[in-house]
């Protein structure tokens, strides 16, 4: 144990978190909440409270099956490290080594419409390489500005049925806010997307088969899927919105897809996996260890630490002042008020948040779905945070 390693004691850290996860279902913010802390591999405390869904009272279980949304990131880049591992891409290879469409991109310039409302049209060509590490560090332009944020949610459905779809439409369609490189803004789902299509261009394999078998089933992490089974539906976690009074509901918009109805068949490296605490845990457990978890090595020691090394430069625009980002996970730097310096992780806009810390050998995770009251940010995962770092 490092001298300076702060522990959370059990009891005090469990009587708050139970708290915390009774307030956040009694508001409520969610039907079920669940979190967990790890510490040097060992379980320190483990809280829950409420239910999957409200019409049956099951109980919510560190088995219950969770939207994951932007969750899923972090997994994509792991994905791509592996690929990289195994000798079948480089970070720095141009996206267009696999992707020949991408060789010319565009930047785009939004136009006025008569209504007021805008479109957003190619300019003039792309000046820097497009790179797969651009793709996995929010640094793309690819729906990413204010423009291309907007505007990729009108790509036509039928290119939303695929990987392959997407990257087809996107070079000759849908331009890019900024030059690559050349600054940070987060990118929702299309650097993930792309980058899942180069992994299947390399591997020749289809992207959430590369995830499980290289990724996912050799650290027992089978419950964290693109496409849930019969079995795994009948754990899911039933969504909760609030309507203009601030009444909350059941919401069932979303069906039986994973991510704002996106097709089953569409499998988005930035938001439509889903999986359980007991899974994610294996995945967050893996990172903590450096890419091995019980004997068995999925990342190379590099590319696991690779994946939490900042990669932005001082400087960028878009960059924060205590924060900054990894292959798809943010890390913070020195000045948060609680936060160790070299904690990473990352959350999904339906409450799902994980967090590697380390310094003190730790890793937390919070599962819960809601439209509202989401990512890493959230009242609810800030006081979870607080509570691990108070509980001394």
């Amino acid at each position: 144990m490092n001298r300076n390693e702060i522990r959370p004691d059990p009891e005090r850290l469990t009587s708050k978190a139970d708290e915390i996860c009774r307030r956040a279902v009694s508001e409520p913010s969610c039907f079920g909440i669940i979190f967990r802390l790890l510490q040097h591999g060992k379980l320190v405390a483990e809280s829950s409270a409420g239910v999957e869904d409200p019409d049956t009272g099951k109980p919510v279980t560190a088995d219950t099956m969770f939207r994951l949304a932007s969750m899923t990131k972090p997994i994509t880049a792991a994905a791509v490290l592996a690929a990289c591992d195994r000798g079948l891409l480089s970070l720095y290879d141009p996206v267009s080594k696999y992707l020949p469409g991408f060789s010319k991109l565009w930047l785009g310039k939004k136009v006025i419409r008569p209504d007021g409302g805008f479109d957003f049209v190619p300019d003039r060509p792309c000046e820097q390489t497009l790179r797969i590490h651009h793709l996995i560090t929010h640094t793309n332009g690819i729906g990413a500005g204010e423009a291309g944020y907007e505007v990729q949610w009108r790509i036509p459905r039928k290119y939303r049925q695929s990987l392959a779809a997407v990257s087809d439409y996107i070079p000759e369609n849908f331009p890019l806010d900024f030059e690559p490189g050349t600054m940070l803004s987060y990118s929702t789902t299309l650097g993930g997307d792309i980058a899942g299509r180069v992994i299947e261009v390399a591997s020749g394999m289809e992207f959430g088969e590369f995830i499980r078998v290289n990724l996912l089933s050799p650290i027992g992490a089978d419950d964290i899927t693109f496409e849930p089974s019969d079995e795994q539906r009948t754990r899911f976690m039933r969504m909760i919105d609030r309507d203009a009074a601030g009444n909350a509901f059941a919401d069932d918009s979303l069906g039986l897809s994973t991510f704002e109805n996106l097709p089953l068949s569409y499998h988005s490296g930035g938001a439509s996996l889903a999986g359980s605490m007991n899974s994610y845990t294996r995945f967050a457990e893996m990172l903590r260890s450096d890419g091995i978890l019980d004997g068995v090595r999925v990342l190379s020691t590099a590319s696991a630490r690779l994946l939490h090394t900042p990669w932005i430069a001082p400087g960028t625009p878009g960059l924060g002042e205590i924060e900054t980002w990894g292959l798809m996970v943010r890390i913070v730097n020195s000045g948060h008020p609680y936060l160790p310096e070299g904690v990473y992780g990352w959350s999904g806009a339906y409450g799902t948040y994980f967090w590697v810390d380390p310094v003190n050998d730790m890793s937390g995770i919070i599962m819960r779905n809601s439209r509202f009251d989401g990512c890493q940010d959230s009242q609810t995962a800030l006081c979870f945070e607080k509570a691990v770092y108070e509980a001394q």
